[in-house]
């Protein structure tokens, strides 16, 4: 086996030119910092003003559909001792199920609110990389790697490498072609 390891199948290129080949490459790394990014990109600025205000009428809506629940349940025990048994009863169900279904809406929004940053997050994932292909044609990087302090899983990181303000200037310049502002 030792001897079919080393003598290889005859095909192709050696191992030793394999190696030499890889060598006469330079890797060139770098990186763009993610927080710097969303800091700077004019879309993502955007996208996460329409998210956060989405989720603020979303809650805004369930608050003010809770409030007029509380509101109604408030009325009814201000009607004190003249309240009957079956009255308290039908209120009861009906609170009760208001307040289910409620919870489902909450649940509902909370679950599409989700859906819809997942869904912003691959948008601007797919823009920031169609962005790079480009950008890297000209620069030639072996890898581009991204960094942020919230997901550090770079130990070192040589800011001579750091291309963020390119990658942030290019993807607003695209941008603004591209959104007419």
């Amino acid at each position: 086996m030792a001897f079919l390891h080393f003598k290889g199948n005859g095909e192709g290129v050696s191992h030793s030119a394999k190696q030499d080949s890889l060598s006469q490459k330079e890797l060139k790394v770098a990186y763009v910092d993610l927080d710097s990014l969303q800091e700077k990109y004019i879309l993502y600025k955007e996208k996460m003003l329409e998210f956060e205000k989405k989720k603020e009428n979303a809650d805004r809506d369930l608050n003010g559909a809770f409030q007029k629940i509380e509101n109604e349940r408030i009325a009814f025990a201000k009607r004190g001792e003249s309240i009957t048994q079956a009255e308290f009863d039908n209120f009861q169900r009906a609170y009760q199920g208001k307040m289910q279904n409620l919870e489902e809406q909450k649940r509902i929004l909370e679950s599409n609110i989700a859906n819809d940053g997942a869904k912003t997050m691959e948008e601007l994932k797919t823009k920031i990389n169609a962005f790079l292909v480009d950008y890297n044609k000209k620069n030639g990087y072996s890898y581009i790697f991204s960094y942020s302090s919230a997901l550090n899983v770079l130990f070192y990181k040589d800011s001579a490498n750091d291309i963020t303000n390119d990658v942030v200037a290019g993807l607003n310049e695209v941008y603004k072609k591209t959104s007419g502002k």
